[in-house]
């Protein structure tokens, strides 16, 4: 499975190994999830038990009881599952949990680990969702919220129509457009060419490519507070191909990313600005983006004779 996590992962314990543990999922409730479901579950880990004390996709000691979600998925999707404050689900938990994604019932099976959040692509079949708490000597136990969120996987087809990117062609030249990120919708958060779960919405650009050219785009943020990010997709849908990806530097800091069309025919591509967080308010969103274009168009070779020829 192709998973995502955090930009900044909670580092883990090169003296730690876990130990494979099983739990019995018989009587487990079950959620069904499909694209475009939603769920925001307040709940606690107070009266549970601590059945799994490890996980063997992460160097973690998770001695505090747990919470075990069974997951039925129906067709193939992308999973966002994230934790969040029991009072107010738009801010990060008091406590130190951590989230697992299993396709069995043990622990040997983990998909995926993170402290915060996870976004993966999931065929059909039944998976298990673990908020575990962190520690061995005064393992977490406590209150969370559990946000989950499914969405069709791919690129949205939405963004290859007319008008669902705004045109560009840099040819030879430096073209730079104004937009802002506030409130735009997050169409892209997660591919198989990024390891981070990119929650921030999205400015789209269809660049069109003349043969033999290639062209650089780089970020200016405005907010030092933005985390920029910068895609290419080569199409749309679920076989959409990831050209590039960006997001190296830290917020405030601008990104680059260059795409070369070696080819003797005009291609077009779809360039995403996204942020790893939706900015705050408009001012903190205003961005510029450099599209700077260059000709690669070889030199046509002539013999002496050739040059003579054209000043008879």
């Amino acid at each position: 499975a192709q998973a995502a996590g955090d930009k900044y992962p909670k580092p883990e314990d090169p003296f730690y190994s876990p130990t494979r543990a099983t739990f019995d999922c018989t009587g487990r409730d079950t959620l069904e999830i499909f694209p475009g479901f939603l769920a925001e579950i307040p709940d606690s880990t107070t009266a549970s038990e601590n059945l799994l004390s490890g996980y063997a996709c992460r160097s973690w000691s998770e001695q505090g009881p747990e919470n075990i979600y069974r997951l039925k998925v129906t067709e193939s999707l992308e999973l966002f599952a994230a934790l969040r404050h029991y009072d107010d689900p738009a801010a990060l938990p008091d406590d130190d949990f951590d989230i697992f994604l299993l396709s069995d019932c043990d622990s040997d099976s983990c998909l995926t680990g993170e402290n915060i959040e996870f976004s993966i692509y999931l065929d059909p079949g039944t998976y298990y969702l673990v908020v575990d708490g962190f520690g061995s000597s005064h393992p977490v136990e406590g209150f969370f919220t559990l946000l989950m969120e499914c969405r069709e996987a791919g690129v949205p087809q939405q963004i290859c129509t007319p008008g669902g990117a705004i045109p560009i062609n840099p040819g030879s030249e430096t073209i730079t457009p104004v937009g802002n990120l506030f409130d735009q919708p997050n169409l892209i958060q997660t591919y198989e060419c990024s390891p981070i779960v990119e929650r921030g919405g999205e400015l789209w650009f269809a660049v069109t490519l003349d043969p033999h050219h290639e062209f650089t785009a780089t970020t200016t943020i405005i907010g030092e507070t933005l985390d920029a990010a910068l895609w290419i997709f080569a199409g749309c849908g679920p076989d959409a191909q990831c050209l590039g990806f960006a997001d190296d530097k830290l917020a405030g800091q601008a990104e680059t990313i260059a795409l070369a069309n070696d080819t003797d025919e005009s291609m077009t591509v779809f360039l995403a600005f996204d942020c790893y967080r939706a900015p705050a308010s408009e001012p903190l969103g205003e961005v510029t983006i450099e599209f700077q274009g260059t000709s690669n168009v070889p030199t046509v070779k002539r013999s002496l004779g050739s040059i003579h020829s054209l000043y008879r």
